[in-house]
């Protein structure tokens, strides 16, 4: 009687140790089918305890070739679920980290400012070069603060553009105004000259670290052409410079900080379901399992059969490889 005993707590604690493993597995992937088996591990589990005249060792019997399996699955999937949460979870810290570092950059560049402080300036610089032309003297003129400003933001605003693109902005045959220090298409000085020089940046274009800059007028629609290089103006032609894109720059920042934070939207949509999605196979596998355990034939075979009976006939084969 006394073996009987330590024989019936042995098997009743051990079934309450898998009953939290469950639990725990439920908890984890909360998959309805996997919350049944739990309360149906449960039904079964509590049948012999409150039942002593039940043969207690069909319960041992039940976890050996059901439970032990299904939790062995499930732990395994459990852990190679975490680690795809980790993976995850450290790519969108790491992405966050850097948005936070971008948003400090773009914000310290203020971009907008820059470009209306250079249009300015450009439109000094025009305004020289228009009394020089008029005055036909050689003063002393530079564009060293002009270039340097565009090579200094080319590479993170500038658009780039192809070789025969920039040479069909660069190249024009109008009837121009030149000397020492810029060449300008000569109705365009003059138009320049009626507008009070009052400019707008619209947009900076790169090829080979060769810059041009578009320009509008504050009081018309009408663009012209900065060739950097050959410090030479002139109207834009549509026509001729067709397919070149000349909207605002954007910031290449601010481009690689909307594609991180559309990643990181998509990490955690999938991090949100990460748990819960399993195999079609398993899927299968636990609602079989589920059916099978729920069902009035099998609480009977587990009272009723005897343990001589090969039981494996009834079991579930669950294959966890």
């Amino acid at each position: 009687m006394q073996e009987e005993e330590e024989s019936y707590l042995r098997i009743i604690k051990d079934s309450n140790r898998k009953l939290v493993i469950l639990e725990l597995l439920s908890n984890f992937f909360n998959h309805k089918d996997l919350v049944g088996v739990l309360v149906r591990t449960k039904i079964i589990h509590t049948l012999f305890q409150n039942n002593r005249i039940l043969d207690i060792n069909k319960l041992e019997l039940f976890h050996i070739q059901f439970t032990n399996s299904l939790i062995d699955l499930f732990q395994k999937i459990k852990k190679s679920k975490e680690q795809q949460y980790l993976l995850i979870t450290d790519e969108i810290y790491i992405n966050d980290d850097i948005v936070s570092k971008l948003k400090v950059e773009i914000g310290e560049t203020k971009f907008a400012k820059q470009m209306q402080l250079h249009a300015q300036n450009m439109s000094k610089k025009i305004e020289e070069l228009y009394q020089l032309f008029v005055s036909d003297t050689d003063s002393f003129f530079n564009w060293n603060d002009i270039v340097a400003f565009s090579q200094n933001i080319q590479a993170e605003y500038y658009r780039e553009i192809t070789i025969e693109q920039y040479e069909k902005l660069s190249q024009f045959n109008k009837s121009v105004y030149e000397n020492a220090h810029a060449k300008f298409e000569k109705k365009l000085l003059g138009r320049l000259n009626i507008l009070n020089f009052k400019i707008k940046f619209l947009c900076g274009l790169v090829c080979n670290n060769e810059t041009i800059e578009i320009y509008e007028f504050r009081d018309s629609n009408d663009k012209f052409v900065f060739v950097s290089n050959e410090k030479s103006f002139y109207f834009w032609n549509e026509e001729v410079t067709l397919g070149v894109d000349i909207s605002k720059n954007g910031s290449a920042k601010e481009s690689i900080l909307r594609d991180l934070k559309t990643k990181n939207a998509e990490l955690k949509k999938e991090l949100s379901t990460i748990k819960t999605t399993l195999p079609e196979t398993v899927l299968e596998v636990l609602k079989e399992y589920h059916e099978k355990i729920s069902s009035v034939d099998f609480l009977d075979e587990l009272q009723n059969v005897d343990e001589q009976t090969n039981i494996l006939k009834t079991m579930l084969n669950i294959n966890i490889n």
